[in-house]
């Protein structure tokens, strides 16, 4: 492996995390309160971590049996910025939160191929354990989608849209669990799977609901950003191992 993989990535994921920290401590909150970093500053970090993906790929790894994993989370990772323009409004669609889910949902696939394929690589296969975590998040979260996002005040394709994302979300993050419970090196692929799934079941409360309690913006952002950090640095073991 190339020998500036790790200061690269691993300086662009820190270059993120205090940036997200300086948007925190240099904003102010918005006018509903529920955050206050600072937009453009925020979208950046989420930029670094695709960079720090492709560095991952671009660095070393071919001839690698994780070489496919690491360039499916790096399309991954990119899908994800693309959305969060669309989510932000910088890039305009007629729906931001369908757009949004589209695009996001196309990230999810990404993953999922990049889970699946290092499965593979690694030995690990598509068994009971995977296909059993795959199945304990796709309950959970089509329990909270009834519970805590569906509502008969939005657009019938909107409550449909929200119900298969979050379903394509827990599959995403179930098999996340289900290599990374085989391949205990991969911890901060299951962390970051995880946060990931939270950030966005509580984005699905606060969009679908109306449940903007103080500073849930801040709280969806740091748990959606850490947890992609923690998907795009999983790359790395996963390459040692591979």
């Amino acid at each position: 492996m190339h020998s500036l993989t790790l200061p690269l990535a691993g300086g662009l994921i820190a270059l993120a995390a205090a940036v997200n920290v300086l948007a925190y401590a240099l904003g102010r909150p918005n006018a509903r309160g529920t955050g206050r970093m600072i937009p453009s500053l925020q979208r950046s970090t989420s930029a670094m971590l695709a960079l720090a993906a492709w560095a991952l790929v671009g660095l070393g790894s071919s001839g690698r049996a994780a070489a496919p994993y690491a360039l499916w989370v790096s399309v991954g990772m990119s899908l994800s910025f693309v959305a969060d323009l669309i989510m932000a409004e910088v890039i305009r669609v007629p729906s931001r939160v369908l757009g949004g889910m589209l695009v996001f949902g196309m990230a999810h696939l990404a993953y999922l191929a990049g889970f699946l394929s290092l499965g593979g690589a690694l030995g690990l296969g598509a068994g009971p354990q995977m296909l059993g975590w795959a199945a304990a998040y796709i309950i959970i979260a089509l329990v909270y989608w009834r519970l805590a996002v569906d509502t008969p005040r939005a657009p019938r394709a909107l409550r449909l849209g929200a119900l298969g994302y979050l379903a394509l979300l827990a599959s995403m993050a179930g098999v996340a669990w289900g290599v990374a419970g085989r391949a205990p090196q991969l911890w901060s692929l299951a962390a970051g799977a995880l946060l990931f799934f939270l950030s966005d079941a509580i984005l699905g409360n606060q969009i679908f609901r109306q449940n903007n309690w103080c500073g849930v913006g801040d709280v969806v952002w740091a748990t959606y950003i850490v947890g992609q950090a923690g998907i795009v640095w999983s790359v790395y073991p996963a390459l040692l191992m591979g």
